[in-house]
């Protein structure tokens, strides 16, 4: 699905809930900004979209995003496979694009779980993919995964604080795995159900979490692995983690790639396995209920 870059004055109207006429005040009294078509038509860009209701619904969630990153190559200078706009947005460095495919996506009333899942994770994935067949360097690999860090942080802007559940949840990805991206998409699944987070980010030793985890006693922990660099030292720290945190009946969600196989989950016990960021939106909501 592609979402375009700018929104017409109807579409506005339905995301806001109001009339035509009422975009066009807006826009003429100057506090919605909008673009003209050739034709003369009002286009407005969904980060002004986002900008505007926050501004009028003050109980939105703030964060310090990060400043847009320099754009390197445009994407006509990468060969590349056709892809989706989000996929070439985030190889070519272009953070205010991936932002306003994803708040446009959001904006039409795709779930933020689904975004991730459906639209995200496949696009990196795919830069993934590319990356381990020598197709991608390092460089663009990073570039693109810093942009789509930047392009949340934009997206989280706008998402209404969700009703409080008063519970704590820790995430964190594993000794020896820096990739940071699993980890925020995590926390912002688990801020977006209600669960104030507390995100130690990758490479994260257990004995550490586990002492953290029986200083503040959090009613989840959601550990991710892309990798495991020595799955026999894994094994050997999880199990005195888990011996840690036993009498706190904290429940512990495993996600990532590293997870996937059977034998693997079978020498890592875990209250949930999951395999995509709706899985652990389910989990929790079962364990508020």
């Amino acid at each position: 699905m592609v979402f375009s870059k700018s929104l017409t004055t109807k579409e506005v109207a339905r995301l806001c809930r109001v009339s035509d006429a009422t975009v066009k005040r807006w826009e003429e009294a100057g506090v919605l900004q909008s673009e003209r078509t050739n034709g003369g038509h009002r286009r407005f860009r969904a980060a002004e979209v986002a900008r505007f209701q926050r501004a009028q619904n003050p109980g939105t969630k703030i964060s310090n995003g990060g400043k847009p990153s320099v754009k390197t190559k445009s994407r006509n200078e990468i060969s590349l496979p056709s892809g989706s706009s989000l996929f070439h947005s985030l190889i070519t460095g272009d953070e205010e694009e991936a932002a306003d495919f994803m708040i446009g996506a959001f904006l039409h009333g795709t779930t933020l779980t689904k975004l991730f899942d459906e639209m995200l994770c496949p696009a990196m994935h795919q830069i993934g993919n590319l990356w381990f067949k020598g197709e991608l360097t390092v460089a663009q690999e990073h570039l693109a995964t810093r942009t789509a860090h930047n392009a949340i942080f934009r997206l989280r802007q706008l998402l209404p604080i969700p009703e409080t559940s008063g519970r704590l949840a820790m995430c964190c990805g594993v000794e020896g795995d820096f990739h940071e991206l699993p980890t925020c998409l995590a926390q912002t699944t688990m801020e977006n159900s209600g669960w104030e987070v507390v995100n130690f980010g990758a490479n994260m030793p257990l004995y550490s979490l586990a002492e953290e985890a029986v200083r503040n006693l959090p009613g989840v922990i959601c550990i991710s692995a892309t990798i495991l660099t020595d799955i026999e030292r894994f094994v050997r720290d999880y199990k005195e983690f888990r011996e840690r945190i036993s009498k706190h009946k904290t429940q512990v969600i495993i996600g990532g790639r590293a997870f996937c196989d059977e034998e693997v989950r079978r020498r890592i016990p875990a209250e949930n396995y999951a395999v995509s960021f709706s899985e652990v939106s389910n989990f929790l909501q079962t364990i508020i209920h």
